[in-house]
């Protein structure tokens, strides 16, 4: 009876042993969920610094077979600046201590931004009013390279192009309005030390403001290249 006893104790012993190994084991592994929750707010969070709202992450399930050390201190996480912030893009999840750990996870980011649109079709060469702008949310699961979000980088500008109401509007598809074109008589500015002298000129290229331009002197003849002004004259060195 008493040898059975001990038998008995040795099995329960054992199995006592076996499921404390169990249970350490369990607790020393990184649980998937923070991982996939670190993913999460590092997506989600560099979208939203670059102006994007009602953030959306769809991580790529993590394979249950997927056994990482217990991180000692909160994951660290990283985004190569190749990565965009919308649609596909790799999140790196980083672990320091006891265990040094690197994984990189695959995450799908959509959002939404309030985009500035045309409220009317206007035709190339047309000059932008504030009345021609409206905002609307738009869904978008790719950064939109070039479109323009304020409305105050639109007021004023000039389509290069013809656009369709509801389009959105691209830098390359306005450009500053020409304070002078081609032909124009113009006066010529020029002087030194606060003494100035105004001539009349004719304009031989076409300019918006700030930009260079050529100059005929009505009176000499000479050729000439000045800076033009929001006025439409030209200020000569």
């Amino acid at each position: 009876m008493t040898k059975i006893w001990h038998i008995s104790t040795l099995i329960a012993l054992s199995l006592f042993h076996l499921q404390a190994i169990c249970q350490t084991d369990v607790v020393q592994r990184q649980p998937l969920d923070s991982i996939a929750n670190a993913t999460t707010k590092a997506a989600k969070s560099r979208a939203e610094e670059m102006g994007y709202d009602n953030v959306l992450v769809d991580i790529r399930p993590l394979d249950e077979r997927l056994q990482l050390p217990l991180c000692a201190h909160p994951l660290s996480t990283f985004i190569t600046g190749a990565s965009p912030a919308l649609g596909a893009t790799n999140i790196g999840v980083r672990c320091l201590k006891p265990e040094a750990w690197t994984i990189y996870v695959r995450a799908h980011v959509t959002a939404q931004r309030e985009v500035p649109v045309l409220t009317r079709a206007l035709a190339r060469n047309s000059i932008i009013n504030a009345s021609d702008l409206a905002f609307t949310e738009q869904p978008l699961d790719a950064e939109q390279n070039g479109v323009i979000y304020d409305a105050d980088q639109l007021v004023g500008m000039e389509l290069t192009r013809s656009l369709n109401a509801g389009a959105t509007i691209r830098t390359n598809q306005i450009r500053a309005p020409n304070v002078i074109k081609r032909g124009q008589q113009v006066i010529l500015i020029a002087g030194e030390g606060g003494l100035n002298v105004s001539m009349k000129g004719k304009a031989l290229t076409d300019a918006s403001a700030g930009e260079r331009v050529k100059v005929k002197n009505i009176n000499s003849g000479q050729q000439v290249e000045g800076i033009a002004n929001t006025d439409g004259s030209v200020t000569v060195p």
